[in-house]
């Protein structure tokens, strides 16, 4: 005499492998959107052993002089994740006589004791085969999504720590 609540074996197969399915695709899906988080929106230069650090020898650091930092202005946004953002803009102006492919800098908050809140060196102009001409102004906009709460709100200070002035140098 059969049980009447005996399960088919086949069915029961299939069940399992169903039920698999409906964990394993939230999984990937969970999965797929973290990877992108951090390959699309996480801030660049956070990295101190970064690969994009361009030269501070004794030639750049004789001309940085020449690049001229200005009309800052600060913004707040909001992201798509409903987190606080700071956009720091301004202009950059190349002075000298040498044209520079690419120019990076320190910023840094402070906070209400005048100690430093946050310090990221990002690229104010990122490599390319332009690059700024003698005489020629561009403009920059950076973004900071961690600037710690006790930022004093003054504006960050910035300042060179890397040129690139020939197309062939690092």
């Amino acid at each position: 005499m059969e049980h009447p609540f005996q399960t088919d074996p086949t069915r029961q197969s299939q069940t399992a492998s169903n039920a698999g399915r409906r964990i394993l695709l939230p999984l990937i899906v969970v999965f797929a959107g973290v990877s992108s988080y951090f390959l699309l929106f996480r801030s660049p230069g956070r990295n101190a052993g970064d690969s994009s650090q361009l030269a501070f020898g004794p030639q750049e650091q004789a001309y940085a002089p020449n690049i001229h930092l200005g009309n800052f202005k600060m913004q707040e946004a909001s992201n798509f994740l409903n987190q606080d953002i700071k956009i720091l803009q301004g202009d950059i102006l190349n002075a000298g006589n040498q044209q520079v492919f690419a120019i990076n800098a320190t910023i840094v908050f402070r906070d209400w004791n005048d100690k430093i809140g946050l310090q990221e060196t990002r690229p104010l102009l990122p490599p390319s085969p332009e690059g700024l001409k003698p005489a020629q102004t561009v403009h920059f906009e950076l973004s900071f999504d961690h600037v710690p709460r006790s930022w004093n709100y003054q504006m960050p200070t910035v300042a060179i720590n890397g040129l690139k002035l020939s197309e062939n140098k690092k």
